[in-house]
């Protein structure tokens, strides 16, 4: 267990000694399974952005916008999209070496055709969906994390910067699922939300610093 060697302790009071604001996580996208699978892989070395008509949260926008329908929780749908119209769409960079847009459509397509089509059909613990999402081109297990998160489940995103201070508190640096699961415990003995931690993390490891 991650705990054994007292590093969830460490990470608890490293968490006091340094993080000043706490937040909740941001609410995702629950009930709308698409924009969840695009805001996941389009956050992939990526810009969240300033505004909601800039980088991920603009892309989206524009994908609301474009696709002329007011739900978007049907990966039957997006399977078929047109990736090159969906990379004018979202935006051109790649994952991977290939172009996030088509990682999306593949992704969505891979999902349909074991039987997931919405968010209803979400299982975090299922072996299977999380093949079918880790076995796309370009995608992995830490922006599968973020998609469930972002699609409504608790959890931890083990990216750069949450690595990084998890890094500084255990004095190493442990793999990504290490890493889920140390906040996860540290979460526990906060009395908060694995994802309201992470996002405090994150925009505390966001800002300038002076080192």
């Amino acid at each position: 267990m991650a705990s054994e060697g007292g590093d969830v302790n460490r990470l608890v009071e490293y968490v006091g000694s340094t993080v000043t604001t706490f937040y909740e996580a941001p609410e995702g996208w629950p009930g709308n399974v698409e924009l969840s699978l695009i805001d996941a892989v389009l956050s992939i070395r990526a810009t969240y952005g300033t505004s909601a008509d800039t980088g991920v949260r603009g892309a989206i926008k524009r994908y609301k916008a474009e696709s002329g329908r007011t739900s978007w929780d049907d990966f039957g749908e997006l399977a078929k999209a047109d990736t090159a119209w969906l990379q004018q769409v979202l935006m051109k960079q790649k994952t991977g070496g290939v172009p996030k847009a088509e990682a999306i459509v593949n992704a969505a397509r891979r999902f349909a055709d074991i039987g997931v089509i919405s968010h209803a059909d979400i299982d975090r613990n299922s072996a299977e969906q999380r093949r079918a999402y880790c076995g796309t081109k370009g995608l992995g297990p830490v922006t599968w994390d973020y998609f469930l998160m972002l699609a409504g489940n608790d959890g931890v995103k083990a990216d750069t910067l949450v690595t990084r201070f998890v890094a500084e508190a255990v004095g190493r640096t442990p793999d990504a699922k290490t890493v889920s699961q140390l906040v996860t415990e540290a979460a526990g003995r906060l009395d908060m939300k694995a994802s309201a931690l992470d996002h405090s993390i994150w925009r505390h490891m966001s800002r300038p610093r002076r080192d």
